[in-house]
């Protein structure tokens, strides 16, 4: 940083000596005047002050950028017993900061605005933070995930619904983690549906900087095995 200084400084100012003659001839008395000096004087130096230049973070241009990762992991494949599970975890690799999602974090996907779609698989959060469940069968009772199986298949019974503006907050140190399972279900009260790969999609903002929004995703092969 530039910094002016302004020196001011007062120079030496020096009084010459005065001698006096009286009239008399008969024995001249001089009188000597003594020549001061005045002190030396330094003004104290002053500093101007300057403007610190400012910068403003941009905002981060992709999930990498602002040093967030995702991670998607099986816990079990399915069997009788129960429905396959995965594990989708959010990594703030960053300095702290919150992270918005719609529903259930961190996966906003297949509960934003009307329910899921027709066909294909729903993954059910085991952590409903901000969800409802849309009760299609009638029964008054809000049940996504089924306890027995029909068939060959884990269908869903009941539909999670997040409404478009159903925010949730996560809120995460730097290297912290946050995680939730998710029950791997079709997405139909019968049937199944075929073999191969399912990609979601997912969006979250980051508050902190400039209300940022990302759209993430991952593929999940069908049926899921360990």
């Amino acid at each position: 940083m530039d910094r002016r200084r302004l020196l001011a400084t007062f120079g030496l100012v020096a009084l010459p000596g005065c001698s006096a003659l009286d009239g008399s001839e008969t024995e001249a008395e001089t009188t000597s005047a003594t020549t001061t000096t005045p002190t030396e004087t330094t003004a104290t130096p002053t500093a101007t002050p300057t403007a610190e230049p400012t910068t403003t973070a941009e905002p981060p241009d992709s999930i990498a950028d602002a040093n967030v990762s995702f991670h998607v992991e099986t816990l079990r494949e399915a069997t009788s017993e129960h429905p396959a599970e995965i594990e989708i975890s959010v990594t703030n690799e960053g300095r702290p900061r919150d992270l918005n999602f719609i529903g259930s974090a961190p996966l906003s996907s297949e509960f934003v605005g009307d329910g899921p779609e027709p066909e294909g698989l729903l993954l059910a959060p085991h952590d409903r933070h901000d969800t409802a469940i849309i009760d299609e069968n009638g029964d008054h009772e809000a049940t996504v995930v089924p306890d027995s199986r029909r068939g060959e298949c884990w269908n869903r019974i009941d539909i999670p619904y997040s409404p478009p503006n159903s925010g949730f907050k996560v809120i995460l140190d730097r290297d912290e983690t946050f995680t939730n399972t998710y029950s791997v279900l079709v997405n139909s009260p019968r049937g199944c549906v075929a073999s191969g790969e399912y990609t979601f999609e997912s969006e979250f903002q980051i508050p902190d900087d400039g209300l940022v929004e990302f759209t993430w995703e991952f593929s999940l092969t069908y049926p899921v095995t360990v």
